[in-house]
């Protein structure tokens, strides 16, 4: 590893393929018009540290009227990202920059929005200070940030795993083999550890439960999630001390399973908590009463504060749309400490509405609601959906429309990639201004459709595919033979053209 440039960040082992759906800006007006606040309009926007950039290309590619940016120092990552760009001809400029160098850029414009996914614990201090510099000299007054990071008190009990991981690479591993494999080599000697009942498990019994979990997760992210010299999870506190240097004052969260309180906290914590006057102390609190491991929230330079019918007015005007088919509706709603059902009149009025596939703003939905129903319940309903993925919000059209081409365009890309591996399993949708989670098998039967044809036509395009890779379906454990493969194929494509296609539709993906 050259220390010089990667400052002790894994590079070796290469990111994740993910798609982060908190990192889109069109999801940010509804929570802060939630909490009463003014979101900005955006036509400028950043990622910091993108990783393979995949959540930065469609984000270019699904909304025209905004100028993306970004940077990740790993040059390979860089160049994915800027692949997966040129393909869809969005205009995007991705840099293999340093968070100073970025900063100092020529051209570069200031943002309306930055974002940073993660990135924030697996650095320095110094490297965050660099990053609160970049905010407080390129945010624009009332811009957005959206940060994500490791919290306390969730990792405490995965803080001393990560030391003995950490400590077992550095002394016993060999730098030939590569982080993966002295990962793997540590987590061996972990479990034999704890196999003889030490006295720290036995006082701190979730700690085994913690290395089990570990142990099934995908070994690229742990490399990334724990082998770096830098590993930081953070107080909330201490992070609002260090962005308040960029004058960022705490918005709201957007993880939209927050904004239920009940599905968090029994009544009586809402009651205590809503006892404390003052905002930062709550949220200390509120993360030990949830154990919070990870805060993915939003920040304002200059929070604006709505008058009750401006806040009104912009709610209804905020158009939301299905993910999900409609047969997939989830049944519960679930979060730390309750689940709730997702039933009732209200939640039938929505996917009544939304059943067709097309987007409808909040004050279409609430026109179709049934006596006695008010906005309230409305936006309470809706704001659990959307926690389950099940609904997100929407875009204007004419933002959706004049993406529609750069969205077609990468999603084309994705799809050919699918004929070789199953690493980017999602496509851009226009209407969200995001991606939307896709099968390999979807985005096969999605690419073979510019064939036209119909499912047993897409089913035996995928099972080509399969063949030429060497690959065949598996059942139980064994694979299918070519025949019982097609049957299987296509029955998996009748299912996505009945369900999944007319979802996609009304996303703007088919």
């Amino acid at each position: 590893m050259n220390e010089d440039w990667s400052a002790g960040y894994v590079v070796e082992t290469g990111y994740t393929y993910g798609a982060y759906p908190e990192l889109n800006p069109v999801r940010a007006a509804l929570p802060l018009l939630l909490k009463g606040l003014r979101a900005p309009r955006i036509e400028t926007a950043c990622e910091l540290g993108f990783g393979q950039g995949c959540s930065a290309a469609v984000h270019a590619a699904t909304q025209a009227d905004v100028e993306w940016w970004g940077c990740d120092f790993a040059p390979a990552q860089a160049v994915f990202a800027r692949d997966l760009v040129a393909a869809s001809g969005a205009r995007a400029h991705f840099f293999d920059d340093a968070f100073d160098e970025f900063a100092e850029r020529p051209g570069l414009p200031d943002f309306d929005y930055v974002a940073l996914h993660g990135v924030w614990s697996w650095v320095n201090d110094e490297a965050r200070a660099k990053i609160v510099s970049f905010l407080r000299r390129r945010l624009k007054p009332g811009g957005l940030v959206y940060i994500s990071y490791n919290a306390q008190p969730g990792w405490a009990l995965a803080g001393p795993l990560r030391h003995l991981m950490k400590r077992h690479a550095e002394t016993l591993g060999a730098p030939g083999l590569g982080p993966a494999a002295n990962l793997e080599a540590a987590l061996s000697t972990m479990q034999r550890f704890f196999a003889e009942d030490p006295v720290y498990s036995r006082i701190n019994p979730g700690v085994t439960d913690r290395l089990e979990a570990v142990m099934r997760q995908d070994r690229a992210y742990l490399v990334h999630e724990y082998m770096n010299r830098d590993w930081h999870p953070m107080w909330f506190a201490d992070v609002e001390a260090r962005l308040s240097a960029a004058k960022l004052a705490f918005a709201a969260s957007a993880y939209m399973s927050d904004h239920v309180d009940a599905l968090n906290l029994s009544p009586g914590m809402i009651g205590f908590l809503q006892g404390l006057p003052d905002p930062s102390l709550r949220e200390t609190f509120r993360d030990f009463a949830v154990q919070a491991q990870f805060r993915r929230d939003y920040w304002l330079r200059g929070a604006s504060s709505l008058a009750p019918a401006d806040q009104g007015r912009l709610l209804r005007d905020q158009r939301v749309v299905l993910v999900r088919p409609a047969s997939q509706r989830p049944s519960h709603a679930r979060g730390t400490f309750a689940e709730m059902a997702l039933s009732g009149p209200v939640i039938d009025a929505i996917y009544d509405q939304l059943a067709d596939g097309a987007p409808r703003t909040l004050g279409e939905l609430e026109a179709g609601l049934p006596p006695g129903a008010d906005f309230s319940a409305l936006t309470a309903s809706l704001v659990m959906l959307i926690s389950q993925n099940a609904v997100q919000p929407a875009q204007a059209a004419p933002a959706a429309a004049r993406a529609s081409e750069t969205a077609r365009a990468l999603n084309l890309e994705l799809a050919r990639r699918a004929a070789k591996a199953s690493d980017l399993g999602f496509l851009a949708a226009p209407v969200t201004g995001g991606a939307i989670n896709a099968t390999r098998f979807h985005q096969l039967f999605w690419l073979a459709m510019r064939d036209g044809g119909g499912p047993a036509e897409w089913a035996r395009f995928a099972a080509e595919v399969l063949a030429r890779q060497g690959q065949a379906l598996v059942a139980d454990g064994v694979a299918l033979a070519p025949e019982a493969g097609l049957a299987a194929l296509e029955a998996q494509a009748s299912a996505f053209a009945d369900t999944v296609l007319p979802c996609w539709r009304g996303l703007g993906i088919a």
